[in-house]
């Protein structure tokens, strides 16, 4: 480890924070944070077995907690004050250019990659982007950083800068304002009541992040306070590590019993680190008491470095490699997303190899940024020597980053509506009249809503019981059943599987027991309705295992059973690995160049589809009145998916079928329906329709 006092451009998030030239520099402090970013950036590149690297995230949350309490700790011992100019104008000075050089960037790329409907939704997020409040728009948008929709937003990164940033507004405030306390009582040491201090705020902080990662889990996961006992913790950590230095003299410490504490340390924040890493996954209540795992990884890895002699994990982050990557560490966070995001849209069908590639690039552009952006203004003389200049530079540079984004939000909004450009955002909203009506049960209620179509007078009901995948499917029945005088009745709750099994629901980041209450007293008003036949589908996606969709679709069946006439089980339509629209859409607005690198289409089903359907066909096997009703031939013949097929638009986005297509099958969808075979034999019943 260096000892000299040089001038550390000390990371959170690769959010860098320039330390004062009296704050020693840490080589293993900089390894931690490229130990960070790597797990972050193999976490969003899908490398399924380090599933949990946004773990990273928390750690450097705590680094930042760390560097931070202790530049302005010394600071005000030193000098008695706090210079909160100077203060806000180095980290304005470190983070501001790179993240206006990255957002300028991602937009160009953005226009020229993504097609005009899909800039909408990454124009309205980036105006808020130089102010450092995406943390509220997401929260207040339910955008949830672990769902399927939140990982095409471009911006969806840049929460955690916000978390950061708010952070270095409050904290040298309320440190300074703790100091003169203490130094006009006179009654205390600044030491002793600092550490008190932080301890109650990591206390007070635990404490509302774990209630509001169960009872508001979003607000829990980006929003600062929540977040607020990350950064005391390693506020506490340069207390507690500080002290031991003082405590031990240099032979002392250097004691084979103290070296091996902080040796132990070391690797037992290591083991944290990689264990969060590897088990961790979108499917806990995070961040909640999960996150003290990784939290508490950085602390001891922190305080282990603090020893004068290394132990072997601090020497390890202190080696060449990992000075590179924490060097770079702020630049590579800012420009892997984006990139990651606009790759996928580019190309979707895109194996490890790819990956691998755009995350080469992300790193080529965050050499270019540290070397032309990040570095030349953290060392320019004039805004060093004039703060309130660059303060006022920066608020200008901010109302531009805005005024940016908010001509790109009009310029896109024009031409999304082009006549060339404009059914592929109107597919989007090629829905099932079921969900105007309010058919549909959302997410936020257990309510349970029946829709009828037709004679509530007729001897022969059928229901359409699912989620949103098994309702797309509502145009293609709800004309065949009522001109053969069906009455149809609609029972559908989206995102909520057919299965009796427990689900975490990503988009809310905790357990579905709407879901659950919702499906059990539908179960007993399907009981009491007593119907002819039940077409019952749900998505493939919900991360049940083949056991679990067969025992748990043969719960729901048992309920069932005795009470009605026959039970359709609908597979979960085959999903692109692209969205649709946005893909038919790219290829209109690209140029030719780009746009014919690639197909809007893909080889139908995979394994998880394949899983599901033997899951669901054995699941079928055990009644005499149950099949399975496979439609995805219809939408994918030939073994081929494509997001247009004999001229028409198939998806509404990734897995959902489009209305006016699955009208347009609607015979096709009745010849396959009385196609279906039952185990043992079909039941003696008339067909379904004559």
């Amino acid at each position: 480890m260096s000892n000299s006092t040089t001038t550390q451009g000390a990371a959170s998030l690769g959010h860098s924070v320039v330390i004062s030239p009296h704050l020693e520099f840490r080589a293993d402090i900089e390894g931690l944070r490229a130990l960070a970013i790597v797990l972050v950036v193999a976490c969003h590149a899908g490398i399924p077995w380090l599933q949990g690297g946004f773990i990273g995230v928390d750690v450097f949350f705590v680094l930042s907690g760390y560097l931070i309490s202790g530049l302005l700790i010394k600071e005000v011992n030193a000098t008695g004050k706090i210079n909160l100019l100077d203060f806000y104008s180095r980290r304005l000075k470190r983070l501001l250019p790179a993240l206006l050089a990255m957002t300028i960037g991602t937009i160009l790329l953005g226009i020229v990659i993504l097609a005009p409907f899909e800039q909408q939704p990454q124009a309205s997020t980036v105006r808020w982007v130089p102010y450092w409040i995406t943390n509220f728009i997401f929260s207040f948008a339910e955008l949830n950083y672990f769902a399927a929709d939140a990982k095409t937003n471009l911006f969806l990164h840049t929460w955690s800068l916000a978390v950061e940033e708010q952070f270095y507004l409050i904290w040298p405030v309320l440190i300074f304002a703790l100091y003169k306390g203490i130094k006009l009582s006179k009654k205390f040491s600044f030491e002793r009541i600092i550490t008190e201090y932080f301890i109650v705020i990591f206390l007070l902080f635990l404490l509302l992040c774990v209630f509001l990662s169960y009872v508001k889990p979003l607000w829990g996961f980006y929003l600062m306070p929540s977040r607020g006992w990350q950064f005391a913790l390693g506020a506490l950590t340069y207390v507690i590590s500080t002290h031991g230095i003082a405590t031990y003299s240099d032979v002392s410490r250097a004691h084979a019993d103290v070296t091996k504490v902080y040796s132990l340390t070391s690797w037992a924040g290591l083991i944290l680190i990689v264990s969060g890493s590897l088990f961790l996954n979108d499917r806990m209540a995070y961040p909640g008491f999960y996150a003290l795992i990784p939290s508490f990884g950085a602390a001891f890895l922190i305080f282990s470095g603090s020893s004068l002699k290394l132990a072997v994990v601090s020497r390890i982050l202190s080696s060449s490699p990992m000075q590179f990557i924490g060097k770079i560490s702020y630049s590579w966070y800012l420009w892997h997303w984006p990139i990651l995001v606009l790759g996928n849209a580019f190309y979707a069908e895109s194996g490890f190899l790819y990956q691998l590639i755009l995350v080469i690039i992300s790193i080529l552009f965050a050499v270019i940024t540290m070397a032309f952006v990040e570095t030349p203004l953290r060392n320019n003389q004039i805004l060093i020597q004039r703060p309130a200049f660059t303060v006022a530079l920066a608020l200008v540079l901010m109302m531009g980053g805005y005024w940016i984004g908010s001509s790109w939000q009009y310029k896109s909004e024009g031409w999304a509506n082009s006549p060339e450009q404009f059914i592929y955002g109107q597919i989007r909203r090629n829905i099932p009249v079921i969900y105007p009506m309010g058919c549909d049960s959302g997410h936020l209620n257990s309510i349970v809503r029946l829709c009828n179509f037709g004679d509530k007078g007729s001897d022969k009901t059928a229901v359409l019981f699912g989620d949103s995948v098994g309702a797309q499917w509502f145009p293609g029945l709800v004309g065949p059943l009522l001109e053969q005088n069906w009455r149809l009745v609609v029972l559908t709750k989206s995102s909520c599987p057919m299965v009796d099994e427990p689900w975490f629901y990503p988009r809310i980041g905790e357990e579905y027991t709407v879901c659950s209450d919702w499906r059990n007293t539908s179960l007993q008003v399907l009981k009491d309705l007593e119907p002819d036949i039940i077409f019952m589908g749900s998505a493939a996606e919900y991360g049940f295992t083949p056991l679990q969709w067969q025992n748990g679709t043969q719960g729901i069946i048992d309920e069932l059973t005795e009470s009605v006439g026959k039970i359709y089980l609908i597979p979960g339509s085959y999903r692109l690995p692209f969205d649709g629209p946005g893909c038919l859409a790219r290829k209109e607005w690209q140029h030719p160049a780009l746009s014919g690198l690639y197909e809007c289409s893909t080889v139908a089903g995979s394994f998880l589809d394949e899983s599901l359907f033997t899951a669901l066909s054995n699941a079928a096997n055990e009644y005499e009145n149950v099949g399975i009703l496979d439609l995805n031939p219809l939408i994918c013949p030939d073994n081929q998916c494509a997001a247009k097929l004999g001229g028409k638009i198939v998806y509404r986005d990734y897995q959902h079928i489009a209305t006016s297509f699955v009208d347009s099958i609607s015979s096709e969808i009745i010849a396959t329906i009385e196609d279906v075979q039952f185990n043992p034999a079909p039941i003696s019943q008339e067909n379904l329709l004559p």
